[in-house]
């Protein structure tokens, strides 16, 4: 790859650019089984979301104990570190490009009003955020162990996508 090339990933992808590309290149390869195993495990993600948000109301009272710790629970989740974290290091941009690229990625005919493309991307959303998650971490992988950006939060951001690719 020339330079110029090099340059212009870098500027959209931030200096982990590799790592995105990888991902994103990996992505729109995708069989029908591993968009299947990433949109189980988006619904895995989201059910332990749901739970965390019913223990809350349960231990604080109902909906008066939910609505009151609302703000609190989200705040430890780890893409919301992640998106405090980009904006701080000024790479919200590098997340978002990186993220609409990786979703191009796996519909390539949504964007042409290819109505097939577009019901294939409806039926697998929960693979769209595995690998928006997988691209936003690999974007911010070198800011692991700056604030709270942990080795811990890019891993739980990156595993549903590395288990569901594995083979």
């Amino acid at each position: 790859m020339n330079e110029q090339a090099t340059l212009h990933l870098e500027y959209l992808y931030g200096p982990q650019w590799q790592h995105v590309v990888a991902i994103v290149e990996r992505a729109a390869q995708l069989t029908a089984e591993e968009r299947e195993r990433l949109n189980a495990a988006a619904g895995r993600i989201a059910e332990t979301q749901m739970k965390n948000l019913q223990n809350v109301a349960a231990n604080g009272g109902g909906l008066a104990g939910l609505l009151a710790g609302f703000g609190q629970q989200t705040t430890g989740q780890p893409l919301q570190i992640a998106t405090q974290v980009a904006k701080g290091f000024g790479r919200a941009r590098n997340t978002q490009i990186a993220t609409a690229v990786a979703g191009q990625a796996m519909s390539p005919g949504a964007g042409a009003g290819d109505i097939g493309g577009i019901l294939q991307s409806l039926g697998a959303l929960g693979a769209v955020t595995v690998v928006s998650q997988a691209v936003t971490a690999a974007v911010l992988s070198d800011l692991v162990g700056r604030g709270d950006f942990t080795q811990s939060v890019y891993d739980d951001l990156v595993r549903p996508w590395q288990e569901g690719i594995a083979d």
